[in-house]
């Protein structure tokens, strides 16, 4: 009985948490929300009419960004049933020169030949074409076992260079209390002992407002005080051919 209360109330926590504008939730997901901004961004920069990929899409979050674009989404299964195409992204089954711009957003972790699917975008972008890419530096292990890699930037300076892109820009996803921020908050040690359900959700309770709210506003202002960088969420790449 106490455990269906909790879960009950975790149901009703979750849809208060929902009434929050995402611009204050995204607080507390500095990854969600540094990769959103990119998006964002990125899209405004891109023409009308352009033809875009977005490759490892999944359930395709950012598509209603490219509405003014000839829009694509791969990965390498459809659990949605929303894709446009089915593909290894190294082997994308379209002709040399095919995009303007391809969207890659934290994939190159769980493909096994990283170096294949930056080549294969190099070669189905057209000239001029732009890469965008979200990169993890830190992260835990998820997914498994298509959990292959995670990169420093002279690593993603290596791949892009062999692949032939001459023109690129790498920077940081975020400092040192950006990463401690999503290294606490998603650390997981609680769930690996859910079945102490008595002990879990009082605990979780007691988590919940720690991680999503109180660290999220200690944390956040002083990302800034991190110059340096080399700790990481991530990386974000830019790329033209």
């Amino acid at each position: 009985m106490t455990k269906n209360i909790m879960t009950k109330r975790n149901e009703i926590v979750q849809q208060v948490i929902e009434l929050v504008p995402q611009s204050i939730r995204l607080i507390a997901n500095p990854n969600r929300r540094i990769t959103l901004e990119f998006v964002q961004e990125i899209s405004k920069n891109i023409k009308f009419g352009s033809k875009v990929l977005d490759a490892g899409a999944g359930p395709c979050p950012y598509k209603k960004f490219f509405t003014h674009c000839n829009y694509e989404a791969t990965d390498f299964i459809d659990k949605h049933n929303i894709l446009d195409f089915v593909c290894s992204l190294d082997n994308i089954p379209k002709e040399d020169n095919t995009y303007d711009a391809i969207l890659c957003t934290d994939v190159l972790e769980h493909v096994e030949y990283p170096q294949k699917v930056i080549n294969e975008f190099y070669r189905v972008l057209k000239k001029g074409g732009k890469l965008y890419m979200t990169i993890p530096h830190e992260w835990k292990i998820h997914q498994a076992p298509y959990n292959f890699y995670y990169f420093t930037k002279y690593g993603i300076k290596s791949l892009v260079q062999n692949a032939r892109f001459k023109e690129f820009n790498i920077t940081p996803k975020g400092g040192f209390f950006s990463l401690l921020l999503d290294t606490i908050r998603f650390n997981g040690i609680l769930e690996q002992h859910k079945k102490y359900w008595f002990l879990y959700y009082p605990l979780k309770c007691i988590e919940f407002p720690i991680t999503n709210i109180v660290l999220p506003l200690i944390f956040y202002p002083l990302d800034f005080l991190d110059k340096e960088k080399e700790w990481t969420l991530g990386y974000i790449l830019e790329a033209k051919k």
